[in-house]
């Protein structure tokens, strides 16, 4: 079963997330703008977010029905899962959109900002310390989201790169929010997500539906699947690593994305973008405790940490 996978740091389910939510981007972009696939038909972001949620919600069904006989929701679940849904619906209708209006590889980076926002929501809220080695990770993060900045179509719509920002703070909440539902089965909380952004996307995808392609339900489908897979595989990694580092390592999705975004879609990255997105690549993997950069910041032994918020 899923979710007896085996992984004591995480990063093999998280990478694997990674690779899955690239896919998941790329159909989304797919879906919502015209190209040499499909032509000039495509739907709105908020058409695909529905579809997205409730495709996944029917692929999770028989695991949700099943899980939920041996851990039935008690009443200390629902606010955590509940702010995980709503965070992260909000997060996927931003994200959507801003995919819909820039280039797939910038969308994608500006949304994977969300380490920032975690490791900050974690430290408050959670008191999760953060280490020497994690602060340090961030700013080269950063030093690589200002370099794919600096390519094409990222100062042309500052909307996008608005929504993009945006997807990226809620996306840290629902983060963060997934460490307070530890335990829970991949199933229940992935579910609750679907059906949450499900409800809140269905009345406008019925007041400006564009009725699918055949090859459109099939990307809607590969979306669907592909979002389900991400969705279990990042509930598990976040299980055995902090908020902070467990998001950082999700930068990974940058490289795939931009990778698929060159060969399907012929986006193109200047050299200085790639070297942007190996920095992030490299921060990335400065996030473990037996990471090179944490070994050398480890004889300072420094790190802050709050007490966790209490409600």
């Amino acid at each position: 079963m899923v979710s007896s996978l085996k992984d004591p740091n995480g990063n093999g389910t998280l990478y694997g997330a990674c690779i899955f939510f690239a896919t998941m981007a790329l159909s989304v972009k797919l879906c919502t703008q015209p190209s040499a696939l499909l032509g000039e038909h495509h739907m709105s972001p908020l058409q695909v977010a529905f579809f997205r949620s409730f495709l996944c919600l029917l692929l999770m069904a028989p695991l949700l029905v099943r899980d939920l006989k041996s851990h039935p929701i008690r009443a200390t679940m629902v606010k955590p899962l509940l702010l995980r849904s709503l965070a992260g619906g909000l997060a996927m209708v931003f994200y959507f959109q801003a995919i819909a209006r820039l280039p797939l590889a910038t969308a994608v980076l500006l949304n994977y900002t969300s380490p920032l926002w975690a490791g900050l929501f974690a430290f408050l809220y959670l008191g999760e310390a953060l280490s020497v080695g994690l602060v340090l990770a961030y700013p080269l993060a950063l030093t690589g989201v200002l370099m794919v900045l600096g390519g094409p179509g990222c100062y042309d719509d500052l909307g996008g790169v608005g929504l993009a920002l945006a997807s990226a703070v809620m996306a840290g909440a629902a983060y963060t929010a997934l460490r307070g539902v530890a335990g829970t089965p991949p199933s229940i909380v992935v579910s609750g997500l679907c059906l949450i952004t499900s409800l809140c996307t269905a009345p406008a995808c019925y007041l400006n539906y564009v009725p699918p392609t055949q090859i459109e339900w099939g990307i809607l489908w590969t979306c669907a699947l592909s979002s389900a897979a991400a969705q279990i595989l990042m509930t598990l990694g976040y299980r055995t690593s902090s908020a902070a580092a467990a998001s950082t390592v999700g930068l990974a999705t940058v490289a795939v994305s931009g990778l698929l975004s060159c060969l399907i879609l012929g986006e193109t990255l200047h050299l200085k973008q790639w070297t942007g997105i190996a920095i992030l690549l490299w921060a990335t993997s400065q996030t473990g405790r037996r990471s090179l950069l944490t070994r050398w910041m480890r004889a300072l032994n420094v790190s802050w940490r709050r007490p966790a918020y209490r409600h």
